[in-house]
């Protein structure tokens, strides 16, 4: 048994401003963000055993002849997890009653008068054409993005996409790759999904959604070293929010945040933890003291000015934190393991 698909991404807030429906909302415009993916069309007093969730459920309210059948069909709606309902006026009743309205704003559950010249049927077609279009889209971008995939494996060559982006009206010359998350966004480029992540093929270095991660712009070829740039921004982007391009990846900083706990556990215990341990048992300050020679860049004299010390005193001072952790400040390598562990411990 195959599991029912997510509902398209159509809020009732959206759907109300379909054109050829001419739809009002009267009531519950607490609920106008949820989401709808089909219409049912009922006369049940209950409809709810029958709904899937994310419906609109519509009626012309041949059952609702009182306040209390208004408040059941509506209750029922609701604990059927549909989005609305919408009321056909002028063949049972000239206006929506007036204690559906108030039942469903009671609910936050949005409630829609349908013009009578506006036949249910033409709902359920609505939606059908819709699904059809979205996943006709959703195939193209899967296959998009599994020929992204066979390039970044070096299987294809990136002129496998030449007709697309001809087709799409982009600039051969000036591509570049931005993943992200995936979604429903409407995005300038050719958007390809390999799982859960969108990679969009675009001229544009800011048409993305965070987290996201923008690749380096160049001609066709080009096009491996931007998706894999973009890939590395996006995981980068994942572990610190936000935005990160190509060249944010050439950093100490990126490096590091590529790196997970288990990678960076040796450089906490073995340098920063004595050093901390140290500092809170005789009162003094060599993690301070550490942090301000690597912002200096390993310099004695500026340190020492930055601190206010005599460069004995710090000289000192670094030779207990060698003695400490094996590590020795002045050493250009031992001092990169020293950064690194500063790092991991904040």
């Amino acid at each position: 048994m195959t599991s029912e698909p997510a509902p398209p991404h159509l809020t009732v807030r959206q759907f109300i401003e379909v054109p050829r429906f001419r739809l009002r909302l009267v009531a519950g415009e607490r609920g106008l963000d949820r989401q709808v993916r089909w219409a049912h069309s009922t006369e049940l007093l209950d409809p709810g055993p029958y709904l899937r969730g994310y419906e609109i459920v519509l009626t012309v309210g041949a059952s609702l002849r009182d306040p209390g059948a208004c408040a059941a069909f509506a209750e029922s709606v609701r604990a059927g997890r549909a989005s609305a309902i919408g009321f056909g006026v002028g063949d049972v009743a000239a206006e929506v009653p007036e204690a559906l309205r108030e039942s469903c704003d009671r609910l936050g559950l949005p409630l829609l008068e349908v013009p009578p010249e506006v036949p249910f049927l033409g709902f359920t077609e609505w939606f059908a054409e819709r699904v059809a279009f979205t996943r006709d889209e959703r195939h193209e971008r899967e296959e998009t993005g599994r020929l992204l995939r066979m390039i970044r494996q070096g299987l294809a060559s990136a002129e496998v996409l030449r007709e697309r982006i001809d087709d799409a009206g982009l600039d051969p010359e000036s591509l570049l790759v931005i993943a992200m998350d995936a979604g429903d966004e409407e995005l300038p480029g050719i958007l390809g999904l390999d799982g859960d992540t969108a990679l969009l093929i675009t001229n544009d270095a800011h048409a993305w959604t965070e987290p996201a991660g923008v690749g380096s712009p160049g001609p066709l070829g080009h096009l491996p070293v931007s998706l894999n740039e973009s890939l590395a921004a996006l995981d980068a982007a994942r572990r610190a929010g936000g935005v990160v391009h190509a060249s944010d990846l050439a950093t100490f900083q990126a490096l590091l945040g590529r790196l997970d706990q288990e990678q960076l556990a040796p450089f906490v215990e073995q340098i920063a933890r004595p050093l901390n341990e140290y500092d809170n048992v005789h009162g003094t300050r060599l993690v301070e003291t550490l942090r301000t020679f690597l912002d200096m860049g390993g310099a004695v004299g500026a340190t020492s000015r930055a601190l206010f010390l005599h460069p004995n005193t710090l000289r000192h001072r670094l030779a207990r934190i060698e003695s400490l952790t094996g590590k020795d400040p002045l050493s250009f390598e031992d001092r990169v393991a020293l950064a690194i562990a500063v790092w991991a411990a904040r």
